[in-house]
């Protein structure tokens, strides 16, 4: 199966963020066909320190607010990937780890291939970086 680019997002939030409102942010996307999630994992670490880490597509008794987000069948964020992003959340926080498939690139790369090109590097700037530099250059 031919494969668009593929990017992790990793959102943290205070654990009081609404679950909803960020699953109503991925499904638009989903929806569209823009983006194929592939693998999603909900984590916590409570004012304790003690973290948990819930792989979205494997649950049952989601929360409701996650019911029916369309998340493929895979495994690719490993135990090391959960472990660097615990690392990031302080007591009190969660977050929300979301591996996808850019859709819109899949037939991009496959025409990029089929002229004798390979794509060497797909890099994503966040949005903070990309205000820095406008903001560097409108000087």
């Amino acid at each position: 199966m031919e494969r668009g680019p593929v990017e992790i997002l990793f959102l943290s939030m205070s654990e009081d963020v609404e679950l909803g409102d960020l699953a109503a942010v991925l499904r638009q996307p989903v929806e569209s066909g823009v983006i194929r999630i592939i693998d999603c994992v909900l984590m916590s670490k409570d004012a304790g320190g003690s973290f948990r880490a819930l792989d979205l597509e494997e649950a049952e008794g989601l929360p409701a607010e996650l019911s029916g987000l369309q998340i493929d069948a895979n495994d690719l964020l490993s135990d090391a990937d959960i472990e660097t992003f615990a690392t990031a959340l302080e007591p009190g926080q969660a977050g929300l780890a979301v591996v996808y498939e850019q859709i819109w690139a899949r037939e991009a790369v496959r025409q990029i291939r089929s002229v004798g090109a390979e794509v060497e590097l797909f890099l994503r700037v966040p949005p903070e970086d990309v205000d820095v530099a406008f903001a560097s250059a409108a000087r």
